[in-house]
C-alpha cells in the first residue's frame, strides 16, 4: 500500500547575482503610443527632484488688475482683421460676386456701421484700434468705399478727446492720400452745421460733450483740413452752398448753419468773401420772395394775414428751442390759404433772424474798424448792395447799410458817392432810377448824417437837374416818363428830400439882424418873414417845376401834395395853379398840349381807352419807391432804432391843410401808423414803404 508521506521542505535558493529590472520606459513618437507606464501605481521609481516640484506664490509678486475691456481684442489681432479684409476685398475685387472672398471685408464695414447707441456697438476704446489700423493702410482704401464711408458716418464727435485727435488726423491723411474721398469727408462736416443733436454728445460709455465743444472740434477738423489740403477749399465752398438750408427748414437750422458759416469765415480767410456773399445772395432771395408771397395772396388771405400771428405758428422760432415748422393742425384740416400763411411767416421768420445775425458780425468790424477808404467789411457791404440789393426789389435787407453808413462822415460819403455812381455815370439804365431812389430814401431818412451831407446831395442833385432840364427843354413837348426818367426820378428825389430835410436846407432868415440866438426856422415863418435857402435852391426847383418837362405831373402824387402842402407854409414856390391846369392834362396826349413855345393850346388828339379809364395815369407816373421807409422785423428791429429822421411838419401847419392841396390818392399813405401794437408785422409788410409814416400825425 503506497502511503503518502508529507513532501520535504523546498531547499532554499541562492540569491540571485542578476540586477534588477528597470521601470518601463516612457513612450517616444513612434506610430504608437506607449501607455503601460500609466498604469502603475508604484511611486518608487519616481525621482527625488520630480516629487519635491510644488506650486508656490511669491508674496512679493506685483499684482495689477487688468483694464476693464480686457474681454476685447488686442491691437494686434484688429490689424490683422484689417489687412485681411482689405487685402482679400482688393485682390478678389476682379472676380465675379460668387467668387469673392469679402466676409471679412462685410465684417468690418458691419461693424463700423453699428449704431452707437445700441448694446453691443463697438467702445471707444476698440474703434480707436480700427483707426490706426486703417490709418496705417490709408493708401490702400482707394477702392475700399464701402469702409471709408462707414468710418466717414461714425459718430466721433461725442467721444473723448483721445478718440476726437485720432478721428481728425485719419480724415486729414484719408484726405491726402485718396482725394476722391475728399468731397464725402467735408460733405459730412458741412452737414452738422444745420443740425447738430445734442444726443450726438451723450454717448453711451462716454463722458458728456457740450454741443459747443462738439461744434469747436468740428471747426477744428475743418480748418485743419484746410491747412493740410490746401485743394479742399474749392470743394469746400461747393459743399457750402449746396449743404445751405432751403426755405423748409426750421428757423433754427437756418440760422444755426449761418453762424457756423460766418465761424468758418474767421479762420478760412480764403473763402471769407464767398461766404458772405452766399449768405447775402440768400437773404436777398428770401426778402424778395416774401414781397412776391405778399402779392399773390388771395384776398381771403389777407384778411388772416391781417390778424396777429399766433404763438403756435412758426414764426417765432428764433430761440434755441428744438422746435420743428410744423404747424399744431394737421395738414388734413389746413387750407392752402393757411399753409401759405404759416410758411411766409416763417420766410420772415429767417429774415429776421439772418439780419440780426448780420447786424451783430459787422458792428465790431465796421464801427471800431479801419478807416471806411480801407475798411475790408464795410467795402465788401457796398460791393453787396451794387451786387444783390440794388437789382432786386428788397425791403429789409439794406438796412445793413442804412445803419452802418451813418456812423460817421466818412462812411455817409462813401455811400451817397456810390449811389451817385450807380445813378449818374456807370450805372445799368435799369437801376439807375433805383440808385437815385436809394440816394434820396437815405439822405431824407437818415437820422445820424450832418446838415453838411444833406446839403452836399441836394446841391448835386439840383446841377444834374437843371443840366438836363437845359439839354431837353427846346425839344421837348410835355411831360414824358419814357424820354426823361432818369430826370423825372431826381426830380421827385428832390422833392421828397425837401419834405424831410427842409430845415437843413435853410442858411438863416431875408433879415439876420431880427434873429436871435434861439430863433428857429418855425419863428421866423410865425413872423411871416422869408426864409433864406442854400443858394440856388428856390431858382433852380422853380425853373424846373414850371419848365416845359412839368416833374410835378410825372412824379408819385402822394409826395406832389406833399411838397406843395410844405412849400407853400415856407414859402418856398407857390404850385396849386400848375397842379389845377395838371388836373387838366392827360400824359400820353401831351404831344398836343404843348403847342409852339410852350403856350397851352388843348387839342383832343387821342381818344380815351378803357385802360385809361381803369389804370388812370398811374402807368404814365413815378412810383413812390423809397427803400429806407419804416423798418418792422420785430428781433433786428432794435439795430436801427434812432437811426430815422422822424417825420416833423412846420409848426403851425395842419396835415389836412384845408387852403393846401390834397391828392386824394395820397390819403391811404399819410395815415398809417407805424407804432400802432395791434397792427401785425406782416400787415405792415403787406403795405409796404410809406411815404409819410405815424410821425406824420404830429406837428
Amino acid at each position: 500500500m503506497v502511503s503518502l508521506a508529507a513532501a520535504p521542505p523546498p531547499a532554499v535558493q541562492p540569491p540571485s547575482t542578476t540586477k534588477a529590472m528597470p521601470p518601463p520606459p516612457r513612450p517616444t513618437m513612434g506610430l504608437k503610443r506607449d501607455s503601460s507606464y500609466l498604469d502603475t501605481d508604484d511611486e518608487a521609481g519616481l525621482s527625488t527632484a520630480t516629487k519635491k516640484l510644488k506650486v508656490a506664490f511669491s508674496p512679493n509678486v506685483d499684482v495689477k488688475i487688468l483694464d476693464e475691456n480686457w474681454s476685447e481684442k488686442s491691437f494686434e489681432l484688429v490689424k490683422e482683421e484689417v489687412r485681411v479684409g482689405i487685402e482679400r476685398h482688393l485682390a478678389t475685387s476682379a472676380l465675379t460676386p460668387d467668387a469673392k472672398d469679402d466676409a471679412q471685408y462685410t465684417k468690418l464695414v458691419a461693424l463700423l456701421n453699428q449704431d452707437a447707441s445700441e448694446g453691443d456697438a463697438p467702445s471707444g476704446k476698440l474703434l480707436r484700434k480700427y483707426l490706426l489700423a486703417l490709418e496705417a493702410r490709408v493708401s490702400s482704401l482707394g477702392d475700399c468705399g464701402k469702409l471709408v464711408i462707414a468710418v466717414l458716418d461714425l459718430a466721433w464727435l461725442g467721444r473723448d478727446e483721445v478718440f476726437a485727435g485720432l478721428y481728425i488726423r485719419f480724415l486729414v491723411s484719408l484726405a491726402s492720400a485718396q482725394s476722391k474721398y475728399i468731397p464725402a469727408i467735408l460733405e459730412r462736416l458741412v452737414s452738422n452745421f444745420a443740425k447738430l443733436p445734442a444726443s450726438l454728445g451723450r454717448l453711451p460709455g462716454e463722458d458728456c460733450v457740450p454741443r459747443p465743444q462738439m461744434f469747436v472740434r468740428l471747426h477744428l477738423a475743418i480748418k485743419t483740413l484746410l491747412r493740410q489740403v490746401p485743394s479742399a477749399s474749392g470743394i469746400l465752398m461747393k459743399t457750402l452752398k449746396v449743404g445751405f438750408p432751403n426755405d423748409l427748414a426750421t428757423t433754427r437750422s437756418y440760422i444755426q448753419y449761418q453762424k457756423q458759416l460766418l465761424r468758418l469765415a474767421e479762420y478760412a480767410k480764403e473763402l471769407k468773401s464767398e461766404a458772405l456773399a452766399l449768405i447775402m445772395q440768400r437773404l436777398v432771395g428770401v426778402d424778395v420772395q416774401i414781397q412776391q408771397d405778399l402779392e399773390d395772396l388771395a384776398e381771403e388771405s389777407e384778411e388772416r394775414l391781417l390778424q396777429r400771428p399766433s404763438s403756435k405758428d412758426g414764426d417765432n422760432e428764433l430761440d434755441d428751442s428744438d422746435d420743428s415748422d410744423s404747424d399744431s393742425s394737421s395738414e388734413e384740416t389746413s387750407t392752402e390759404d393757411e399753409q401759405r400763411l404759416k410758411e411766409l411767416r416763417l420766410k420772415v421768420a429767417k429774415m429776421d433772424g439772418t439780419l440780426d445775425l448780420l447786424f451783430e458780425y459787422y458792428a465790431p468790424l465796421i464801427q471800431d474798424g479801419s478807416d471806411p477808404e480801407y475798411n475790408e467789411a464795410y467795402q465788401q457791404m457796398l460791393s453787396h448792395f451794387t451786387t444783390f440789393i440794388l437789382p432786386n426789389r428788397t425791403r429789409h435787407a439794406q438796412f445793413l447799410l442804412f445803419h452802418f453808413a451813418q456812423t460817421s462822415e466818412e462812411h455817409t460819403a462813401l455811400f451817397t458817392r456810390r449811389c451817385g455812381e450807380l445813378a449818374f455815370v456807370n450805372g445799368m439804365p435799369a437801376q439807375r432810377i433805383t440808385a437815385v431812389a436809394y440816394l434820396a430814401s437815405f439822405i431824407a431818412r437818415a437820422a445820424h448824417i450832418s446838415c453838411h451831407s444833406v446839403r452836399d446831395v441836394v446841391c448835386a442833385l439840383s446841377e444834374y437837374l437843371d443840366a438836363i432840364r437845359k439839354r431837353a427843354e427846346p425839344d421837348c413837348r410835355g411831360p414824358d416818363r419814357r424820354s426823361y426818367a432818369i430826370y423825372y426820378a431826381v426830380a421827385q428825389a428832390l422833392l421828397y428830400i425837401f419834405c424831410f430835410r427842409w430845415r437843413d436846407l435853410v442858411v438863416g432868415s431875408a433879415n439876420p439882424d431880427l434873429d436871435g440866438d434861439d430863433y428857429n426856422e418855425d419863428d421866423i415863418l410865425a413872423e411871416h418873414r422869408d426864409l433864406a435857402w442854400l443858394p440856388g435852391l428856390k431858382e433852380t426847383l422853380s425853373r424846373n417845376i414850371f419848365s416845359r418837362l412839368n416833374p410835378l405831373k410825372v412824379c408819385s402824387p402822394a409826395i406832389v401834395a406833399e411838397f406843395a402842402n410844405i412849400a407853400r407854409h415856407v414859402r418856398l414856390v407857390e404850385v396849386l395853379s400848375l397842379l389845377e391846369s395838371n388836373k387838366r392834362l392827360r400824359l400820353g396826349q401831351t404831344a398836343s398840349y404843348y403847342g409852339v413855345g410852350g403856350r397851352h393850346a388843348i387839342d383832343i388828339g387821342r381818344r380815351e381807352t378803357a385802360w385809361d379809364r381803369k389804370t388812370g395815369e398811374a402807368h404814365h407816373q413815378l412810383e413812390a419807391y423809397f427803400p429806407f421807409d419804416p423798418y418792422h422785423l420785430p428781433k433786428s428791429k432794435r439795430w436801427v432804432d434812432g437811426d430815422y429822421n422822424e417825420w416833423k411838419l412846420p409848426r403851425g401847419m395842419r396835415q389836412d391843410d384845408e387852403d393846401g392841396y390834397s391828392d386824394e390818392d395820397s390819403d391811404d399813405d399819410s395815415d398809417s401808423d407805424d407804432s400802432d401794437s395791434d397792427e401785425s408785422l406782416l400787415e405792415q409788410m403787406e403795405a409796404g414803404p410809406a411815404f409819410v409814416d405815424s410821425a406824420s400825425t404830429s406837428s
